[in-house]
């Protein structure tokens, strides 16, 4: 029975962590838009860490830099929780190359641009997101009790961000 729950729960896992990926290249390359008649109009690319063009709004830029680590903090979880043979570097470099792909992505399809700051932050996110995950591993003395309790919630927080926006978007 306790197998079984396990089984139902990873693949559960599974497919939120394949929506939560798919959720990720809707924001990251469509900016949470439906329509594709944006695709290109946008060609630029930004090889200077934190640099901006527009050098006084820099209170925009935190926010976007702040923006970049949360979204990407529950790709380290997931990476984690499916991935345990994978070392830790292994899955930072895994977390960057997801980054770099949508990154050259919205450069190559022309719907943003590639910005080296993103690359920065986006794997800053996931790498500690890997750092949740382990704590949340070392605050209980049952190891399999700590998996499900970080499965759960990284699902939930899945559930709730992909949901909340599902929901916010249909409103407006």
């Amino acid at each position: 029975m306790l197998k079984e729950r396990h089984r139902k729960l990873y693949y559960i896992t599974v497919a939120l962590f394949v929506v939560y990926l798919l959720f990720l290249v809707w924001v990251v390359l469509f900016k949470l838009g439906f329509s594709l008649s944006e695709i290109g109009t946008i060609k630029a690319y930004n090889f200077i860490p934190f640099h901006y063009e527009d050098g006084h709004n820099i209170g925009f830029h935190i926010s976007e830099v702040r923006d970049n680590i949360l979204i990407f903090i529950p790709v380290g979880v997931y990476l984690c929780l499916l991935f345990k043979e994978i070392p830790f570097w292994g899955k930072a470099a895994l977390i960057f190359a997801v980054s770099l792909a949508l990154e050259g992505s919205q450069y190559v399809l022309a719907v943003g641009s590639f910005d080296i700051t993103d690359l920065i932050t986006n794997t800053a996110g996931g790498i500690i997101g890997i750092g949740v995950y382990l704590i949340g591993r070392t605050l209980f003395r049952d190891k399999v009790k700590a998996e499900r309790i970080n499965a759960v919630l990284i699902n939930l927080i899945t559930v709730l961000l992909v949901g909340g926006t599902a929901l916010i978007l249909s409103l407006n």
